[in-house]
């Protein structure tokens, strides 16, 4: 098997389970999606009252209408799948509300949690039930799930090229891409994420290691600042990966040249940065009459506005507890492998594929991450979905914990990893607002689940009643069948080749 066929088998196979997971929650950042493709619009004016963070502009705004307190960035890529599907989301849509009628005002859910009920019945009774169920899909199926098993194609080609054996880095890799949060969160579309893969995106740019890319140092720093852009632009958070990043290149660079050309070279990715903020501050500009200030001076008193800055205060040691060992949502719950990330220092550099500037720079960007969000009073609201403003941080801290992986002993980390796949394929699962124990024991006791076939049982007296007795169970065997083949039909009994192998054999 070469390096390219390995390859495009991982990202079939991750794609696949990613998208057989896909939940059919309906984000905020849905919204803006429809909005842009359908009227060519920032506003949501269509949309108020169906999202708490829907806001109508206060009267200091320039700009009238309704807007949601986010940034655009992770909207305005997902817009591209559906905008290409669009033609056929209407013909599903209008055939659907035409078979409907007007008679047709059922509207149950069957759900313990009152506000998605209400979402959902008034969805319905809008004839926009259908159509959002498939934005999600579309933007989930052909962007968070291609996104996400890239990231894991990207650790791959790093982890091979830090030294590790193929079968090594391969194990890593799906320990990385079903054995974190990264699984839960891909489910659907999420800006906190999509910020962070794409920081990691720019931070491999950066980073070259061996000096082996074939791009030219100004096009790596320009695409490098060009995605640190992109991070900004989906979340205010992402100018700490954008800046710290751009600190990064440079020092990177100083290996090679000296410092003053280095800082030159870095202009590049100044210049690249430039581009997803001149788009944030139009956006900015044609929602809220303000290019620089953010959407969150504009949006409506909510809980906990009055601290500091809409909601940004002083470092709070509660908030801090709640990010790391929150048992909704923290981050060391919900993926308790990450913890050995906090060892890597203390490993001698003679016996770690991970170099000591890359580890501190990983683990110096979560800190900086956690700190921040330990300001602001908004974490509290994560049990609603789950792990997500810490979520930028997976893809870094996963590189410290796996090289303290690599020195423990094997019967130990099976232990380690089978526990975390067992928590992480719950949470994406389950999707339950509770703890993240409590997850794992709905699958033991009620069996395997799949989010979305969960909803759609909930609602099948709108659409096929048998839905409520569908069990997953034959669409796991069918995965499995599938995954089989894809990793078996060229050499059944061969064997996935060691990175020294795959090297020698021609591409």
């Amino acid at each position: 098997m070469t390096t390219r066929s390995l390859r495009i088998r991982l990202f079939i196979s991750l794609w696949m389970i990613y998208v057989l997971h896909f939940a059919t929650d309906f984000a905020r950042e849905h919204f803006l999606v429809v909005s842009m493709v359908e009227d060519h619009t920032f506003a949501l004016d269509k949309y108020y009252g169906l999202h708490a963070d829907i806001f109508m502009n206060p009267p200091e705004a320039t700009v009238k209408g309704a807007h949601h307190g986010a940034n655009p960035g992770i909207s305005m890529v997902a817009a591209i799948p559906y905008l290409v599907l669009k033609p056929a989301v209407d013909f599903i849509v209008n055939r659907n509300l035409a078979a409907r009628g007007p008679a047709d005002t059922t509207t149950i859910y069957n759900d313990t949690r009152p506000n998605r009920v209400r979402f959902y019945q008034e969805t319905r009774k809008r004839g926009l039930d259908v159509r959002f169920g498939l934005v999600a899909a579309i933007t989930m199926v052909f962007f968070m799930a291609p996104l996400s098993a890239l990231s894991a194609l990207a650790m791959l080609a790093l982890l091979d090229g830090l030294g590790l054996a193929r079968r090594v880095s391969l194990g890593l890799t799906l320990l990385y891409a079903l054995g974190t949060p990264v699984f839960f969160r891909t489910g659907y579309l999420n800006q906190n994420l999509g910020l962070g893969i794409f920081a990691f995106f720019a931070f491999l740019l950066l980073w070259d290691p061996g000096d082996r890319s074939t791009l030219s140092v100004p096009r790596r720093f320009f695409l490098a600042g060009f995605l640190g852009g992109l991070a900004f632009l989906c979340d205010y958070s992402g100018a700490l990966a954008m800046g710290l990043l751009g600190l990064y290149g440079w020092a990177r660079r100083h290996d090679s040249v000296s410092w003053g050309k280095g800082f030159l070279d870095s202009l590049w990715y100044a210049a690249g940065m430039m581009i997803p903020v001149i788009v944030l501050w139009y956006y900015q500009w044609a929602s809220f009459g303000n290019a620089i200030l953010p959407p969150q001076q504009w949006m409506a008193p909510v809980p906990w506005i009055d601290v500091g800055y809409k909601g940004v205060g002083g470092l709070s040691p509660e908030l801090l507890r709640m990010l790391l060992i929150d048992a909704r949502f923290g981050l060391f719950v919900t993926s308790p492998i990450m913890l050995l990330a906090l060892v890597a220092p203390f490993i001698p550099a003679r016996v770690s594929f991970l170099p000591r500037r890359e580890m501190f720079f990983c683990l110096l960007l979560t800190l900086v991450f956690v700190l921040f969000f330990g300001t602001v009073q908004y974490t509290r609201l994560q049990w609603v979905t789950g792990i997500r403003y810490i979520a930028p941080v997976l893809p870094f801290l996963f590189l410290p914990t796996a090289a303290v992986l690599m020195r423990l002993p094997r019967w130990l980390v099976w232990t380690l990893v089978t526990g975390s796949f067992v928590v992480s394929w719950s949470l994406a699962m389950v999707r339950s607002q509770g703890s993240v124990f409590e997850n794992v024991e709905q699958i033991f006791l009620g069996g395997f689940q799949l989010p979305w076939l969960t909803v759609l049982s909930k609602t099948s007296a709108q659409y096929a009643p048998w839905l409520s007795r569908v069990s997953p169970l034959p669409l796991f065997i069918l995965l499995g069948i599938t995954l089989y083949l894809i990793w078996t039909v060229d050499h059944p009994w061969g064997r996935i080749p060691s990175t020294e192998e795959a090297r020698e054999r021609p591409k």
